[in-house]
């Protein structure tokens, strides 16, 4: 009677232990994540940005993704955004991370010299894979919003 203890105990934790990794992300759509982000957005400091201005501060062709979705800065004083990227191949994950880490860079450096807050949310930025998607974050409220991010997988 005692092997079997021994042999269901084994089996039970190993199942057990195995759990973790057998459980993956749910697939998420870009618009679930879209109505997840939506509460965060406040007109008066980050609006939508479009293909041109994304190229422009990211260096990536957006047409090499299977979509996106970015909100940046009203004015050029605010440096708070949310940036979005759906993967069509994860073999451009080190580089999109690499280009969005010289974006940070950059930025940091262009605030350095008198917009402190603005230095401290950018060095506070989220960068983030989960599942398909690569996250760039730099919010005064990116826990809140990762957390909820983070909820829909």
């Amino acid at each position: 009677m005692k092997i079997r203890q021994v042999i269901f105990m084994t089996v039970f934790i190993a199942t057990f232990l195995a759990i973790p990794f057998l459980t993956k992300d749910r697939k998420v759509t870009l618009e679930e994540i879209e109505q997840t982000i939506k509460p965060y957005i406040d007109e008066k400091i980050i609006k939508k940005v479009e293909d041109s201005t994304l190229y422009k501060n990211y260096k990536i062709n957006p047409s090499s993704f299977d979509g996106y979705l970015s909100y940046g800065p009203v004015s050029y004083m605010n440096v708070q955004e949310i940036t979005v990227f759906k993967e069509k191949d994860k073999k451009q994950r080190q580089r999109v991370l690499e280009k969005i880490q010289e974006y940070i860079n950059k930025k940091i450096v262009t605030f350095e010299g008198y917009g402190p807050k603005q230095v401290e949310l950018l060095k506070n930025a989220i960068v983030q894979i989960k599942g398909d998607y690569i996250f760039c974050i730099i919010l005064e409220e990116k826990d809140s919003l990762l957390s909820d991010l983070e909820n829909l997988f």
